[in-house]
This record gives C-alpha cells, structure tokens and sequence, in this order.
C-alpha cells in the first residue's frame, strides 16, 4: 500500500454542481453522520411544500375524488418502492411502517414458529437465529419470540461465517414441502459499526438449508429476515436476485425526510406465515362490536396497515427516490466507498512521533473492495504514551470543528462488545459503574466503552475526510505526525485475506489485520497507561493526592474570596461584582434568572451560537434596570423588580434545561425584538423564570443554571493549566479564567486543593462540595471575542486522561438570606 494518498472522483461535474446547489446550509459545516440520518436536498423540501399546497389529499379511508386520489398516490409510491429494489407487486409487498424497528417488531409477533400436524400429538417449535453483529432493535425480538417458545441461537461472527463457507448444496425448491414448523434467520445486510457488507447470496444459504445442522433440525423450513436499514441508503438491494423474504428499512436514513416512516418488504409467497391478531381501523372487511367476530382484509398490505397510513408522508417519498435515481445508486455506492476508503488509510498511516498509531481501527475489511465494505470508518484515537482517548473528548474537539459524529455504540451492542473485545462480564462490570447506552461514560479503567464513527452519504465531500483528519491532527497527534505503514500489515492482510476470500463472491475479502496491527503493543499498553498516571501523581503530588478529612474546619492556607460574578441571562455574557451581592435560596442574586428561547421554545446556549458571549447584561440596582449591550446595537433596558405578573395578559413559556422543564414569563416585544436584530435570529424570546426549579434528587432550588447554584474555579488552577499549554494559536491567556464561566473565584490555595474539599465556608456562608464540574467544548469560546479554540480543552484532556473536569459545583446548606463578599475568607473540611 503506497503511503501516496489519492481521491479519484465518482461524480461527474453536473452531479457536483448539482449537490453544491442543494446543500447550501453544510457550508463550513462537515456532517458525517449519515449512517444516523441522511440530509435532505433544498429541492426536495420545495417539491414538498409545493405538493402540499399544490394537491388536496385527504384520508384514502374515505370516498370521494380527493380520497380516490390519495390512493393512487400511495399505491403508486408502492409501486416506486419495488421498482427500486428492482421487483415487482407480482413477488412482493409493501407494508408501511413507522420505521425498521417496527418492521423488526411486526414480524416477531406474527412469525409463525408452530406449526399443527394431523398425524401427529403435540406441536415442534421453530428456531430463531440471529448473527451477533445486529441493530439493538434485533435482540428485542427475542424476547418476543421465547415468550412464543421459539428456540434461540446467536451465531457468532466467525461462527457465521464459518457455517455458510460449508453451506449445503440443496435446492431451493425443496421449501415446497411442508415441514414440521418454520424457523427465522435475521441478519443486517450493512454492519451499522463496522460498515461491513454481509454476503447476500447467505439468503439463498440459508433457504436451502445451511442452519439446520447448526440447531440441530431438519425438519425445519427457513425463512430470511434482512435488515436492509444500513445498507440501502447507499447501495443497490436487488431482490430479482437476493429474495430475502422479509426486508425492514427506514427512509429517513435514504432521504433524510420524511422521519417516522419506513417499510416492510414482503415476499408474496412468504406471506402466510405471518399471522396477525391485532386489528386497526381499515383492516377489517367486516367485525362485530358485540360478539367475538371479525374478518381480516385478504390483500396483505390492507391487512397490516392499521389505522390510517402517514399519507402526506408517503407521498413526499418520490422527491427522495428522485433524488437517487438522478445519481443512481451504484454512482452512491462506489462515491461513498471511495470516501471512508482514503479516511481508513490515512488513519491506518498516521502516527504520533514517537511512531505509535495514532487510531484503533474497528474493522473486517482492508477496505479494498466495495462489494464488501460501506462507507463506514470506526475507530478509537490513542495518546502517544498508549491512553486512549475518550469518544466523548473527541466529540468535544469535533464540536469545535463543526463536525457532526456519531460515537459510542450505535445500538449495536454486538458488534461493539466484538470489536472492543470486551468480555460480557466487563460490560456488566461497567453497567454497574455507570455506563449506559447512549451515556458519556466513555473509559472504565482506561479501556474504551465504546468508538467513534464517521460515515458518509451520498453528498459527502473529500473536504469531510480533510476536516475530520484536519481535526484529528491538531487535537491528538503528538507531532510533527508521522506517515507509515503499520509494521507486519502486509503479511497480516494476505493471511487474513486466504482465511476470508471465500466468504464473498467475486473473491471480496474479511481483514482483521488492521485492529491488531495497530494495536501491536496493546500488551505494553496498560503498563504505558499505569506508568503515565503514576508519573503524573508523583510530579503533582502536592495538588492531586486527596487528604483525609475529619470533621473540623481549616483555614485552607491564605485563601480567600478574589473574585465574584454573576450571569444573568443563561449562556450570555458575565457581570462582575466588585464589592458585595445578596444571596437567595437559588444562588447568587439574579444569576441565570433570564434566558433566551427560540421560536420552538429550545434555550439558546454559546454551543449553537458563540457569539452569545458578547451580550453583556449590566445591574443597576438603584435604578431597578438590567442594561444589555451588544456591539453595534444601542443599549436597552428591563426592569429588575418582579413586574412580569403571571396572568392571561402575560406569556408564559415552557423550555428545557439540563432535562429539567423550566417555565418562564415573557419579557415583552421590544427586548425580543433587540434579541432577534442583535443575534442573527427570528423570534428571539427573553424569559425570567417564574417558578422555582429543583435539579432531580435535590431539594436544593436551582436558577437557569445547568447542575448546582454555584461554580467555584481556583486561580492557581487556572494558572496551572494555562503554563501547560504549549500551542495555543489565539489563545488570550489573561482571558482564560472567563472561558470557565465560574461564579466563586478563590484565590490563594494550591492548584487543584479544591478537588479534596467536601465543605467550605465562605465568609459566614457554609456549601456542600457537590463534586467536580464536566467541561465540553463551552470552554474553548473566548468570552471576549466569541471565537473557538482547541485550547484549553486538548490540554486539559490530555493532562488529565481524558477526564474534563475542571472546577467544583457548590450547594449552600443554610437558606437564609446573606452576602459574599470580595475578600471573604475561605475555610474548608
């Protein structure tokens, strides 16, 4: 493999032109997460709008020309459907649903297992059996089918493979004979992790038989279930050829829009083992509300569909099919392939100086051959000293990027727990230290809990891959960065290769060379890792190690109150007390009393709009007003005294913060209108809390604030991680105390002392310690300027393995009111 990297494009230059002009709003953002959701096109919504006010559709249940209408759309998209996958309504049907996991879910309840035998006392049980690389939504059909007496079988990865290499040479016509009971395989045709392309010729496999030896059953017939959800948004599934009886997909993952819609493929010869109970409006061609009598709908689609079909839905999918076919869907495969393959070998030669990888790569393909790989690149970063990083650290790093990533493990807990080879003890082992699905605990003892996807679609770019290595580069390479081939790759890749070819026609390969290359010293790697934290205790021992506590207060040596500041308007700029300010039972007076909504009623925060930060709020108590300024917008004012009465005169709105539903009074017209002039945004609204908020678990009141009423940040902290900054590009440090957002500045203590305290008594105020604060990219936003760095984040990371915290959340314990003070002294416990 040559280390010379090069793009060849897929597209001609009207396809490019034509993707420009459609996605005006990715410009100088870089979206790489389509295996979540694809994009819609701008042509595609006007289509839409224009349809709708174009055409009167109405419910295709009723009479009537528009009814009439309404049908023959949605019976003509059915037709657009088959026509895709290159079938006909002769062979399949299509039954709408709201998605793959319905689909996934309609077929385990109604999947007839049993079948009764004339000659024969008593009932055999059919077989479920599912591949271990499968979507979360697979593993919750088996519990639906044990509870239908259905045997259960995961077949391993290597075990799949390993049982079709051996498949039976029986014909297909054989299924004409009745057997004893039916029994299901269900298998993704795309890995959703890895992006690995299942063989689809496993379908006619296993209709003929190849897993009866594996449940020990032969007198069992085989039916496919494809879950297509994966792979059909960028490849051809061509069911003249592959006739899975059963195919799930979802079309937001091919269109982006409409969401909430999906379908269920059906072969028509397949279709009396799917056995319905439950009845809807619409599937019934007659039923008796008094007596236990009903008639089920004979056309299969009819039957299925309860209740009214999405039809304003499913006639917008057109526009999205017209959007494929004008590329076409090999043109898509062979684009997106081309992408994740140079992103994969570059992370596959990139290494820090010292020569180590800079990325684990989570694949079963060398990425050679595009019948067997999608575009999907999964990976961990790792520090030069053998850390790994955190996901979670990546994504803060890719926030500041404007990358949008997926990370963790992509409801695919199979593939996942493969890849990451974590034993199922370890995961439960995690489970009981916190991790979840879909949380941010990302490292348990320096192992990984899961990775970080990039996957592209069919309007990705070549500058996606440049960003996502742009970002890489600055933010996790120890540098200068070297380009090398991974040592022993080669000979790996040729074994792997003779162990594999077979599994794929057209001699397509499986390489597991590339996770255990790059990780060759993986047996070094927990010693690098132990070795490092027991250096970093050593040099700072004086800040990090945690004293014992007793329960007397001590003068934490000079320490004292330096700094105090307020925020009034959640995620704006700061106001600072330079004497004195009251304290009431949600914190320090009037901090975070205020936020901006959107028009859909979503807090404004600087994650979405960094120049929040320049919106300064100035007090003026003895004039009763809250002054705010922004830069070319001339100053107004609002009033401080509780004067926004909750009545039918005044608005009352509802938001979010931390998941916690806040209720606010509106403002009025004229500060929304500034807001809106002054940010960018339409229909900007200023709200002042009307009720007060208590964060989950507590009886503490909380403002707007995010996690507790107060944030307290050490200046020799701050001090400290500043001097460990090395390649801060404008990076103001005279600033950087601000980036933390801290309402309680200390000054005199040693940097990181806060970290032992549990209590602390400010003046004649006493707090509970909650505990550390979680930092994301907020903190690379200079507060003066509103513009993103790297920094202080990539230091802090890597100073502190992964772990962002920085800070400490404080809680008062007495709620009577009272005052902080500059220069108080600080006592602790």
């Amino acid at each position: 493999m040559s280390e010379t990297l090069e793009f060849t494009p897929v597209y001609d230059d009207t396809s490019v032109k034509f993707l420009e002009s459609e996605f005006a709003r990715l410009r100088g953002e870089c979206y790489v997460d389509h295996a979540g959701a694809a994009l819609y096109t701008d042509t595609m919504i006007r289509n839409i709008g224009d349809d709708l006010q174009r055409c009167l559709y109405a419910n295709p249940h009723s009479v009537g020309i528009p009814s009439s209408s309404t049908r023959d759309i949605v019976d003509h998209m059915r037709d657009r459907i088959l026509n895709h996958f290159n079938t006909t309504p002769d062979e399949y049907s299509v039954i709408f649903t709201s998605g793959a996991t319905a689909s996934l879910k309609t077929i385990a309840e109604t999947f007839l297992f049993k079948e009764y035998e004339s000659n024969r006392i008593g009932r055999h049980t059919g077989h479920f059996v599912y591949v271990q690389d499968n979507h979360t939504s697979v593993l919750g059909m088996r519990d639906v089918v044990a509870a239908r007496n259905a045997s259960i079988t995961c077949l391993g990865h290597d075990r799949a493979f390993q049982v079709f290499e051996q498949r039976t040479n029986s014909r297909d016509s054989d299924r004409g004979r009745r057997k004893n009971c039916n029994s299901l395989f269900v298998y993704s045709a795309q890995c959703n992790f890895s992006g690995l392309k299942y063989p689809l010729e496993w379908i006619k496999n296993v209709h003929a038989g190849a897993l009866s030896a594996v449940v020990g059953d032969s007198s069992t017939d085989w039916y496919v279930l494809l879950d297509a959800a994966s792979f059909v948004p960028t490849n051809n599934l061509d069911l003249s050829i592959f006739k899975a009886d059963f195919v799930c997909l979802s079309f937001y993952k091919m269109f982006g829009y409409p969401t909430g819609i999906g379908a269920l493929l059906v072969k028509n010869s397949s279709s009396d083992v799917l056995k319905k109970v439950y009845y809807g409006g619409g599937t019934v061609d007659v039923a008796l509300a008094s007596e236990m009598f009903h008639r089920k709908r004979q056309v299969l689609h009819q039957r299925f569909e309860d209740g009214t079909v999405p039809f304003l839905s499913i006639a917008s999918l057109r526009y999205g099919f017209d959007v494929l076919s004008k590329l076409t869907m090999d043109k898509i495969s062979q684009h997106v392939f081309s992408l994740a393959r140079i992103l994969y070998r570059s992370l596959l030669i990139l290494h820090h100086c010292n020569g180590k990888s800079v990325a684990k790569l989570y694949t079963d393909s060398d990425y050679e051959d595009r019948n067997s790989q999608g575009g999907i690149v999964t990976f961990n970063l790792i520090r030069s000293n053998g850390e790994y990083v955190g996901y979670t650290e990546v994504a803060n790093m890719a926030a500041l990027f404007k990358i949008h990533l997926r990370t963790g493990c992509f409801c695919n807990p199979g593939a996942c727990q493969r890849h990451l080879s974590l034993a199922s003890e370890t995961i439960l082992q995690n489970y009981e230290v916190g991790y979840v699905c879909g949380g941010t605990v990302d490292l348990i003892n320096g192992r990984p809990t899961g990775a970080v996807r990039i996957s592209f679609g069919y309007m990705s770019t070549m500058k996606d891959v440049e960003t996502v290595l742009l970002m890489i580069t600055k933010c996790f390479v120890d540098g200068p960065s070297i380009k090398k081939i991974p040592e022993r790759w080669e000979d790996h890749r040729v074994k792997v290769s003779k162990k594999y070819k077979t599994h794929f026609c057209n001699s397509n390969i499986l390489d597991h060379a590339t996770s255990s290359i790059i990780d060759n010293d993986e047996n070094g790697m927990n010693n690098n890792m132990q070795n490092s934290v027991q250096n970093k205790s050593e040099n700072h021992k004086d800040i990090m190690t945690f004293r014992k506590s007793d329960n007397t207060i001590t003068r934490a040596n000079k320490c004292v109150l330096q700094r105090l500041f307020i925020y009034p308007i959640k995620s704006c700029g700061a106001y600072e007390i330079l004497d004195s300010w009251n304290l009431n039972s949600k914190g320090l007076e009037y901090d975070r009393e205020w936020m901006i909504i959107t028009s859909s009623g979503i807090c404004l925060t600087q994650k979405h709009q960094t120049n929040l930060c320049l919106l300064k709020p100035v007090i003026f108590k003895e004039k009763n007003i809250m002054e705010l300024s922004y830069p070319g917008m001339p100053t107004i004012a609002i009033l401080l005294a509780t004067t926004y009465k909750e009545s039918t005169e005044c608005s009352i709105y509802q938001s979010r913060v931390c998941e916690s539903r806040v209720t606010g009074v509106d403002c009025g017209l004229e500060v929304s209108e500034w807001l809106s002039l002054a940010l960018g945004k339409p229909n900007l609204r200023l709200i002042r809390q009307s009720y007060s908020r208590q964060k989950k678990g507590s009886d503490k009141e909380l403002s707007f604030s995010s996690q507790a009423q107060y944030l307290a940040i050490n200046e020799a902290s701050v001090s400290w991680l500043i001097d460990k900054v090395t390649d801060g590009i404008d990076f103001k440090k005279d600033t950087v105390v601000h980036r933390f957002r801290g309402n309680i500045i200390i000054k005199g203590c040693n940097a990181f002392e806060e970290i032992q305290w549990q209590h602390i008594r400010i003046g004649n105020n006493n707090f509970k310690v909650n505990g550390p604060c979680t930092r994301c990219q907020m903190i690379c936003i200079d507060q003066t300027t509103g513009k993103k760095t790297i920094e202080p984040l990539k230091t802090l990371a890597q100073e502190f393995h992964g772990k962002l915290r920085f800070g400490i959340y404080l809680t008062r314990l007495n709620n009577t009111q009272d005052l902080l003070k500059i220069g108080d002294n600080i006592y602790y416990s």
